[in-house]
C-alpha cells in the first residue's frame, strides 16, 4: 500500500491552496481602504512577479509584495507608510491551514504518496509558514523558485523541480488553487490538479485540469481511490 510505484509526486502550491489567505485579505483591504483591495494588490504582485521573469530583475516575492502594495495604495489614493506596508504583509507568515488540509496530507502519505511544495514565496518565509500552520512534517521536500529566480507559471521553474526530484514531468501532479499556476504546470508537461477554493476558478484557455476538488481532503480521497487500486 505504501509504494510509490506508479504514483505521481504530488507537487503543492501553498498559499491559498493549502493556507487560509483571510488574515491577510483583510489586512490589506483595511490598509487601503477597499474591499476589493486585496484582489487588486494580488493582481499586481503576480503581474510584477511576471514582469520581473521578463526583464531579468529578480527580487524575491517580499520585496515584490512591498512594492506593488505601495504601487496599489498608489492607484486607490492611499497615503501608506513603509512601516504600514510591513506590518500588513507580516500577517503571511502567522497564515494557518485550511482544517481540510492536514488530514488530506496525512491520508496521502498514508498511501505512499510522495508530497513538495513549490512556491513563489522565498525559502525563509515558507520555512515560517510551514512552521505556523504545522505542516512542515508532511513534505519530504519545501521547494522555493527563490533558488532558481524564476517565478512560477514559467515553464523552467516546474522542470527545475522535476530534476530537483529525480522524476519526469509526467510523474509530477501539480495542485494548486490557482489556473495560472495550473496552467504553468500543464504546459511543462505536469498533470495538474485544481482546489476550488473560495473566488478561485480554472484558466479555461489552459489545458483542463486532470483532477478538481472543492479542498484537500476531497482531493486525497480522489487521488487514493484511482492509485490505489
Amino acid at each position: 500500500m505504501n509504494s510509490h510505484k506508479n504514483k505521481p509526486v504530488l507537487v503543492f502550491d501553498v498559499n491559498e491552496t493549502l493556507l487560509d489567505m483571510t488574515p491577510l485579505k483583510k489586512s490589506v483591504n483595511a490598509l487601503l481602504d477597499n474591499e476589493q483591495g486585496f484582489r487588486i494588490w494580488f493582481g499586481m504582485l503576480l503581474h510584477y512577479s511576471i514582469v520581473s521573469n521578463s526583464i531579468d530583475a529578480y527580487h524575491d516575492f517580499g520585496t515584490i509584495a512591498s512594492a506593488t502594495l505601495s504601487m496599489a495604495a498608489t492607484s486607490l489614493h492611499i497615503k501608506v507608510s513603509e512601516d504600514e506596508i510591513k506590518a500588513t504583509l507580516s500577517k503571511i507568515q502567522t497564515l494557518q491551514a485550511y482544517p481540510d488540509v492536514e488530514k488530506g496530507l496525512k491520508l496521502l502519505k498514508d498511501h505512499g504518496f510522495r508530497l513538495i511544495t513549490l512556491t513563489n514565496s522565498p525559502p525563509h518565509a515558507l520555512k515560517q509558514q510551514l512552521i505556523n500552520s504545522n505542516l512542515t512534517d508532511y513534505f519530504e521536500q519545501a521547494l522555493s523558485i527563490d533558488s532558481l529566480k524564476k517565478y512560477k507559471p514559467e515553464a523552467i521553474t516546474y522542470l527545475w523541480a522535476a530534476k530537483e526530484l529525480a522524476v519526469q514531468p509526467k510523474d509530477m501532479l501539480m495542485i494548486a488553487a490557482h489556473g495560472w499556476d495550473l496552467a504553468g504546470a500543464s504546459h511543462a508537461g505536469l498533470k495538474t490538479c485544481f482546489i476550488a477554493r473560495e473566488g478561485q476558478s480554472v484558466y479555461t484557455l489552459s489545458n483542463k485540469p486532470d483532477f478538481e476538488a472543492k479542498d484537500i481532503l476531497a482531493m486525497a480521497e480522489q487521488l487514493v481511490a484511482v492509485y490505489n487500486k
